[in-house]
């Protein structure tokens, strides 16, 4: 848990005046109608945690989409985080894993905020800017869309906000409790619409922001919304969602693209159903009531233990959150028209092979498992990856899948916007730290030197710092401007402005070309398969 000391308060026009004597004692205050919220503040940053956006989801309100938050009027102490959305220790191992590789695995403390399905927070740090209206960029953090909160000691906002930005991290309901749709669902909707509950309470928060952000110093007129993994992925959902349109000017997205196979509701419901039967209700007269009835720790337990979880829990179309197929509304053209930087990790699967059980360990198993993927385009694929050893089969995989489900879609995605008239800025981070050999420029590595934080557990050099602080520069001039160029700066050149460029986020940091261009010519005609149901 992060805590902050408290020195004077903001004594600009958009916080609560107080008296000259008693300012030196006092928490900075933000005023929003009848309901006031108590921060705190430290070199500068003033920070806001835990502050309601949506009621608990709770009894009749699970499985529905949120409803706006009413506080109780009065004075409200914002120095806590809310508790995270129900979800189970995997992200600890999931970074255990990773420590292990440096040698210090016993260093991965687990941040002390509690799980509760009453979760639906957010948190704000802002630069004390006597009132300025500063850009806002808002957090969705990732986790498989299973794990995650915007409370984790990563996303700490106080050294991004000292660059003159607003950040904002937010929690979205995860899972089953999130994303899990059913054919009673389907029923008592107005809509006729089941799942998608988590991007809902995304798109609940970024109307809140719009709707608050001022009192903070934010500008509700310059909102970028940025994340990383499951994040990224439903930052492109929402860019092609009617729901959310308007509600943010620029987007960010780091290691996810959607563009690929989506589930009908119909499909959906029938997960759904199959969940109900895991946990021991399918013979209930009414299912959808003994759901709900059971506790969310119930609901925890039969989901960890539920085989097809990552099928019932993704992004459904269900006609009203998401209309159509994600990659199909963007190669129409009919996403929201804003600014995208975007860009994935140049090892990303080494730290995600456990999603994949049949990951191959023969060339036999490597040549099958690419058939069953690539179909036809397998042999111009696999002469990118090649394996002459069943010794090499697991760098050659790794390789091929980062590109698979990470570079090459990714491409699509900048491609679309690309054709779309909105600037487009594609990045590749390539930094491995010293002692990281093993796992290469690995999933979520970037985070850290997107915030400025790094986790107590990874080695750091110089090195590392500067790069941090370049991307820190990079990323809020882009939520300013749209741009993330900026004097100093090694020039960011537009993807597509006469040629398919990317900038290396490593060291040193470097303009490029055409990132994996012939492995991604030949991966496209698969991957666009998938979307058109072929």
């Amino acid at each position: 848990m992060v805590k902050f000391p408290i020195p004077a308060a903001l004594a600009a026009g958009l916080l609560l005046a107080l008296p000259a004597e008693a300012a030196a004692q006092a928490a900075p205050r933000v005023v929003l109608g009848n309901v006031f919220y108590d921060g705190d503040t430290q070199q500068g940053i003033s920070s806001f945690l835990g502050i309601p956006y949506a009621k608990a989801p709770v009894g009749d309100l699970r499985w529905k989409p949120p409803v706006p938050a009413q506080p109780l009027p009065g004075a409200h102490k914002a120095v806590n985080f809310g508790a995270a959305c129900i979800q189970s220790d995997r992200l600890q191992q999931w970074l255990k894993g990773i420590a292990t590789v440096f040698g210090t695995a016993d260093k991965v403390v687990a941040d002390t905020i509690k799980v509760s399905e009453d979760c639906l927070y957010l948190n704000i740090w802002t630069p004390a800017v006597n009132g300025a209206q500063a850009p806002v960029m808002v957090w969705i953090h990732g986790g498989s869309n299973l794990n995650g909160s915007g409370a984790e000691s990563l996303y700490d906002g106080s050294e991004l906000a000292s660059h003159g930005v607003v950040v904002v991290t937010v929690n979205y309901r995860l899972g089953i409790l999130g994303f899990m749709a059913h054919p009673d669902l389907v029923a008592e909707s107005p809509n006729h619409s089941a799942g998608n509950y988590g991007l809902l309470d995304q798109i609940e928060a970024l109307r809140w922001v719009r709707q608050n952000i001022r009192a903070f110093g934010g500008d509700p007129k310059k909102v970028t919304v940025f994340g990383e993994s499951a994040g990224s992925i439903d930052i492109i959902h929402l860019m092609a969602s009617p729901l959310a349109r308007g509600l943010f000017d620029q987007a960010i997205t780091e290691s996810g693209s959607p563009m690929g196979r989506m589930s009908t509701v119909a499909m959906a419901a029938g997960f759904g159903r199959q969940f109900a039967k895991a946990l021991g209700v399918d013979t209930a007269q009414n299912q959808l009531k003994a759901m709900r009835a059971k506790s969310a720790a119930d609901i925890l337990a039969a989901q960890n233990n539920f085989q097809a979880l990552v099928l019932a829990t993704g992004p459904t179309v269900d006609g009203w959150v998401l209309t159509d197929v994600t990659a199909r509304v963007f190669e129409r053209g009919e996403q929201a028209k804003v600014p995208l930087m975007t860009g994935t990790n140049a090892l990303e699967m080494t730290t995600l092979r456990g999603y994949l059980p049949q990951f191959p360990r023969t060339i036999s198993g490597y040549r099958q498992w690419a058939g069953g993927t690539l179909g036809a385009a397998t042999d111009s694929v696999l002469r990118y990856y090649p394996a002459a050893a069943d010794s090499l089969v697991d760098d050659a995989a790794i390789r091929l899948t980062t590109d698979l489900f990470m570079t090459c879609p990714t491409r699509i995605s900048t491609r679309a916007m690309k054709s779309s008239g909105r600037k487009t800025f594609l990045y590749q981070f390539t930094r491995v730290i010293p002692g990281g050999e093993k796992l290469g420029a690995y999933h979520a590595a970037e985070i850290g030197y997107v915030f400025g934080n790094k986790l107590p557990w990874l080695p750091q050099q110089p090195a590392d710092l500067q790069l941090s602080k370049a991307m820190m520069g990079y990323w809020t001039r882009f939520a300013a401007t749209g741009d993330p160029n900026g004097r100093g700066a090694v020039e960011w050149f537009p993807y597509g402005s006469g040629k398919d460029y990317y900038l290396e986020l490593g060291v040193p940091i470097v303009a490029r070309t055409d990132l994996r261009k012939d492995a991604c010519d030949a991966m496209d005609p698969p991957l666009k398969a998938q979307w058109a149901g072929k």
